[in-house]
């Protein structure tokens, strides 16, 4: 059977690590997607894609990314945009 080896680390290097991993969860909380509205404009659209406006556009031409127009304005849903995504 083997033994199994316990590594105790000094109190300091523990909380060292639990604050930098609150830190990371802080930081990967605040980009998450809940700041970003729920209807995109074609910028902000690009701008979650990170995709260029050209490639938008193509999208709406050739794909069947979805999106609303109303008038000349684009709007686009973010949890429809996520969807979409996943099927590239």
């Amino acid at each position: 059977m083997e033994s199994q080896l316990k590594v105790e680390l000094p109190k300091d290097v523990t909380d060292a690590i639990a604050t930098a991993v609150f830190d990371s969860f802080k930081t990967a909380q605040k980009a998450s997607t809940n700041d970003w509205p729920l209807y995109l404009s074609k910028k902000q659209a690009c701008k979650y894609l990170n995709i260029s406006n050209k490639t938008l556009d193509e999208w709406i031409e050739k794909e069947d990314i979805p999106y609303k127009h109303i008038g000349k304005t684009y709007r686009f849903n973010r949890n429809d945009l996520d969807k979409f995504m996943a099927t590239k």
